[in-house]
């Protein structure tokens, strides 16, 4: 009868650990990414030096997109609670060795209110993309293609991108520049917008 106890036990402790690694039944729509060149905000204070500098450009990018949730997880007034974004950018120009430059950036966002439009934001900042790019000036058109992967507890949800499949992972042709994307609230822009966009984890 032990003998029976113990396995009715490891058994309730496999199935606890695989539930615990199933992502939550989670719908994701993702629209098509939105990339702006947008200068840094000129903003005036009082009891401080007045500087003279030249605003510079970022790249922003917008994600628009909305979730739904079971009835379990709270359906239509429910939130989620985080999910990861991984953002891939191919740049317009190549490294010397010849291979595609591509931004990667992976965010966390939190607090998704479920069945209504949202939108993420993510932005590069003029010293990364003039590294990159060699040259002052960002265009949207510089984006020459884009993909990115919505991740919920370590699982891959949804995912688009401007042509079909991963590209992303046929690296050999590709020079990734990983943690090159910043949240808003790590940006000049952190006060705007107000609740246009959703949060991002605090590290």
């Amino acid at each position: 009868m032990k003998s029976l106890h113990f396995a009715l036990a490891v058994l309730a402790l496999a199935v606890t650990g695989l539930q615990a690694q199933t992502a939550p039944a989670v719908k994701v729509d993702i629209k098509p990414l939105k990339f702006t060149n947008i200068q840094t905000p000129q903003f005036e204070a009082s009891n401080v030096p007045a500087r003279n500098w030249r605003p510079k450009e970022w790249l922003e990018i917008d994600m628009e997109f909305d979730i739904k949730l079971p009835q379990a997880a709270g359906g239509r007034n429910g939130s989620l609670p985080s999910m990861t974004v991984n953002y891939y950018l191919a740049m317009s120009t190549t490294s010397k060795d010849g291979r595609r430059q591509v931004i990667k950036g992976s965010l966390e966002y939190v607090d998704i209110p479920a069945s209504e439009r949202c939108h993420a934001l993510a932005y590069v900042s003029p010293a990364m993309l003039r590294r990159i790019l060699e040259k002052d000036t960002f265009q949207p058109s510089d984006v020459t293609g884009w993909g990115v992967e919505v991740m919920v507890e370590g699982q891959r949800v949804a995912g688009d991108g401007s042509i079909k499949g991963p590209w992303w992972e046929k690296t050999d042709g590709l020079s990734i520049n990983d943690n090159t994307m910043l949240p808003k609230k790590d940006t000049p822009f952190a006060i705007l917008w107000g609740d246009y966009d959703v949060g991002v984890k605090n590290k």
